[in-house]
């Protein structure tokens, strides 16, 4: 993997745009920029009150312990959440017993996407939830992921429902798959809305 442009990603950057991150609601990390600056900008994140996502991918291994604390919702596929939380993750009762494992390092919130399976919730407080996935017929799956996130994050944004915000970026997810390519799978807002 070439790194690129998220390799030159730094804590003392992050710590420069501070007021980018003040001014925004929701904060969404990902693992393919390097370590130290994903924890500066949960940390910067947590201690200005943003509501903060991390979508831990590609996971290599478990988080370091500091890391889940500063998390509010946890968002790993099953590969991700059978690695961060060193338990197989096939099913929906695989995915409560890893986001169980997460939430107990310090997650708030842990929601895995499960692809054709769905998605299981366990929120602040142990209650757990399964969302089946719309039935549709799979051509790629790139970017199926980021389509979830970035609509999930959106609705977040936006004070939407737990619930609402999950089946919503489902939605999208599931209108993602049915084409080829990244960018171009990623549905608009009005192409979602349309599905509900």
């Amino acid at each position: 993997m070439v790194a690129g442009s998220n390799g030159e990603l730094t804590p003392e950057s992050v710590a420069r745009h501070e007021a980018a991150i003040k001014a925004c609601d929701v904060v969404v990390c990902q693992l393919e920029t390097p370590w130290d600056s994903v924890h500066a900008t949960l940390a910067l994140a947590r201690r200005l009150g943003k509501i903060t996502v991390l979508n831990p991918a590609p996971a290599t291994g478990p988080l370091p312990a500091e890391w889940l604390p500063l998390v509010d919702y946890l968002v790993p596929n099953e590969v991700e959440a059978a690695i961060l939380a060193g338990l197989p993750v096939e099913s929906q009762s695989g995915a409560r017993r890893a986001a169980t494992e997460l939430q107990q390092g310090g997650a708030r919130n842990v929601i895995v996407t499960l692809g054709a399976q769905g998605a299981y919730l366990l929120v602040e407080g142990g209650e757990g939830m399964h969302f089946p996935a719309p039935q549709v017929q799979a051509v790629d799956t790139t970017a199926a992921g980021d389509t979830f996130i970035g609509v999930f994050a959106a609705q977040l944004a936006s004070r939407q429902p737990l619930e609402g915000a999950i089946s919503l970026a489902q939605r999208a997810a599931a209108i993602s798959v049915t084409r080829a390519g990244a960018q171009p799978s990623i549905p608009t807002r009005a192409e979602v809305e349309s599905t509900a």
